[in-house]
C-alpha cells in the first residue's frame, strides 16, 4: 500500500458531534488527513440508536465517522472539563452541532477555550446560529427545509415536498469545512483563532435562487420535477421506466423538433424561445410526453444527447455499484466488520497530490480511549481504568 502525503497531516481536530451536520464535517476534514478525535459521552452518539445495524452499532455512524479516533468522555463532570481543555491545548480545532447555550452550561465555550488555547478554531454548525431569535428551537434538515421556504419551492402544484438525503446537513457541513480551512489559512497569517457561527437556515437562503425570483415575479410557481430555467425540463416517463430530460436551447430544440418529424411546432409563436416555451410548459410538457411515451429509456436518452440536450434515465440505488463511473473513481471502499462485508462511499476529493483517503470505517465509542488518555494526554493505564470507573469516560 502506497502512502500518499494528506493535505491536513499535522491538523488535530475535537469532534462534538451528534447526528449528521457536525459528524460529517468532521469525516470531510478526516478523508484530507486531519486527525479527527470524536468524543461521545459514555453512553455514545444519539446517532448510534439510529437503525439498521451492524454489530450493534448503526451503519449510519459507521459510514459518517470514517478515519476517525473515538473517545468517549463526560463533559458533564468537573474532570471531564478539565480533561476536554487538557485536549484543546494539543489541539487545531473544535467542531460542534450542540445547539446554542450547551457549551455554556458545560463551561466550555469560545471564551473559555480561548484561555486554554487561543490559537483554537471553534466551528458551531447549528439550525440557526448563535444570535437568532429561533436559536433555542431543536433543528433537523427537513425541519429548516419547511422554516426556510425551501420545501415551499419543492413537490408539486397541489403540495410541497423535502429534498431529500439531508441536504442541509451535508451542504452546512461543507460550507463549515471551507470556513475552518479559511480560518486556518487566517491563523497562518496573523496567529489567531477564530469563532465559526454556520447556521443551515442561511445556507438555505443562499441556495435558493427561487426566493430571488419571488422577490421579482411577486410569485414562485411549485412545478414539480422541473424548473423556471428550461423548457422542456421534466421527468418524463418512458415504456421502461422515467428519464430526466433537459433541451436548453433554442437549437436543442429545434433539433428535437425535426428529428421527430413535428417541423409543425417551428413556426408556432409559443414554442419559438425559451421563455415562450417557459411560459407554455405544460403545452410542452404534454408534447414531449406523447413523444417519448412508446419510447424506451436509452432510446430517449441518445435522441435528446444527439439533439445537444441532457438526459438520464432515473436509476434504482442498487444500480450504482456496477457503474463503470463509480468503479473507475473508487467510490464505494470495502470493509471487513467481523463477518459482514460493507461498503462505504469513497472520498469525492480527487486531488493530484493530496486526494481524500477512506482509512477505516465508524468505530464503537471508546476504542480510541488508551492511545488518547494515555499516548496524548499522558495518563497510566491505572488513571484511565479510574476515570472509567468514576464514568468520566
Amino acid at each position: 500500500m502506497i502512502l500518499l502525503p494528506e493535505a491536513l497531516e499535522g491538523i488535530r481536530v475535537l469532534e462534538l458531534g451528534i447526528y449528521l451536520n457536525g459528524p460529517y464535517a468532521g469525516r470531510l476534514l478526516a478523508e484530507l488527513g486531519a486527525e479527527v478525535i470524536k468524543i461521545e459521552p459514555p453512553w455514545g452518539d444519539p446517532m448510534r440508536k439510529s437503525p439498521p445495524f451492524i454489530n450493534n452499532d448503526s451503519l449510519h455512524s459507521i459510514y459518517y465517522n470514517v478515519n476517525k479516533k473515538f473517545i468517549t468522555l463526560n463533559l458533564k463532570s468537573e474532570k471531564g472539563r478539565e480533561l476536554f481543555l487538557e485536549l484543546t491545548k494539543k489541539s487545531d480545532i473544535i467542531i460542534t452541532n450542540f445547539r446554542p447555550g450547551v457549551l455554556d452550561k458545560l463551561k466550555i465555550n469560545y471564551e473559555e477555550l480561548k484561555k486554554a488555547n487561543h490559537k483554537i478554531i471553534l466551528a458551531s454548525s447549528t439550525g440557526y446560529g448563535y444570535n437568532s431569535p429561533y436559536r433555542d428551537l431543536p433543528a433537523f434538515d427537513p425541519i429548516i427545509q419547511a422554516l426556510s421556504g425551501m420545501m415551499d419551492s419543492n413537490g408539486y402544484p397541489d403540495r410541497p415536498t423535502r429534498a431529500g438525503m439531508g441536504l442541509l446537513d451535508f451542504v452546512t457541513a461543507a460550507y463549515t469545512v471551507i470556513a475552518i480551512l479559511a480560518a486556518l489559512i487566517y491563523r497562518e497569517k496573523t496567529g489567531k483563532g477564530q469563532f465559526i457561527d454556520m447556521s443551515m437556515y442561511d445556507v438555505s437562503l443562499t441556495l435558493s435562487m427561487q426566493s430571488l425570483i419571488y422577490l421579482f415575479l411577486g410569485h414562485h410557481p411549485r412545478v414539480g420535477p422541473t424548473s423556471l430555467v428550461f423548457s422542456p425540463e421534466y421527468l418524463y416517463e418512458a415504456r421502461d421506466g422515467y428519464v430526466y430530460v433537459i433541451l436548453p436551447t433554442d437549437e436543442s430544440w429545434t433539433n428535437f423538433i425535426k428529428r421527430v418529424g413535428k417541423e409543425n411546432l417551428l413556426n408556432d409563436p409559443r414554442f419559438k424561445t425559451v421563455e415562450n416555451r417557459i411560459s407554455h410548459r405544460e403545452e410542452v410538457k404534454k408534447i414531449v410526453q406523447d413523444i417519448f411515451r412508446n419510447m424506451t429509456k436509452d432510446e430517449i436518452v441518445k435522441l435528446v444527447v444527439d439533439c445537444g440536450g441532457a438526459a438520464a434515465p432515473v436509476r434504482e440505488l442498487k444500480e450504482q455499484f456496477d457503474d463503470p463511473h463509480v468503479k473507475v473513481r473508487d467510490m464505494f471502499v470495502e470493509f471487513l466488520i467481523d463477518t459482514n462485508k460493507l461498503q462505504v462511499p469513497g472520498s469525492s476529493f480527487k486531488m493530484s497530490e493530496t486526494p481524500g483517503t477512506i482509512k477505516w470505517p465508524g468505530l464503537l465509542p471508546g476504542y480510541h480511549n488508551e492511545e488518547i488518555y494515555g499516548k496524548l494526554l499522558g495518563l497510566t493505564r491505572e488513571e484511565i481504568e479510574k476515570l472509567k470507573n468514576e464514568g468520566v469516560i
